[in-house]
């Protein structure tokens, strides 16, 4: 799938449950870095449609599933840093130059605090960094 592809997948709630992986979410979150200026912009609109795609999945926001604020912002941000260094042409590019780990947030955080209910509903800072 294209940028455009999987934009226009994301945007319209008809990204399937298994192509919303991990590469996925790192291309898409590349994509709303692309289009807006600000971090806090690209958080915002991400977290949005995230919450509506996994409403479209039929996924129940509950303390251990769903939509993850911490997470979110911190694969921003790592993307963010990775493309002021090296800049691609699209996210598959991307993936496949910085293709980051599923664990590298525990790099910065510990599992109990980045998977603390609180980690999931606002943003907590990295507390091993």
């Amino acid at each position: 799938m294209n940028d455009e592809e999987l934009w226009r997948a994301f945007h319209e709630r008809t990204l399937s449950e298994k192509a919303w992986n991990h590469r996925a979410h790192l291309r898409v979150a590349w994509m709303f870095l692309e289009r807006y200026e600000s971090l806090d912009e690209a958080h915002l609109r991400m977290r949005v449609g995230i919450i509506r795609l996994n409403m479209a999945h039929g996924l129940e926001e509950t303390p251990e599933r769903g939509y993850h604020e911490t997470l979110t912002r911190v694969w921003l941000m790592l993307v963010l840093e990775h493309r002021a260094i090296d800049r691609t042409a699209d996210s598959a590019a991307f993936i496949e130059r910085h293709l980051l780990d599923k664990d590298t947030p525990l790099r910065l955080y510990s599992r109990e605090r980045l998977m603390s209910l609180e980690a999931r509903s606002v943003f907590v800072p990295p507390d091993l960094l």
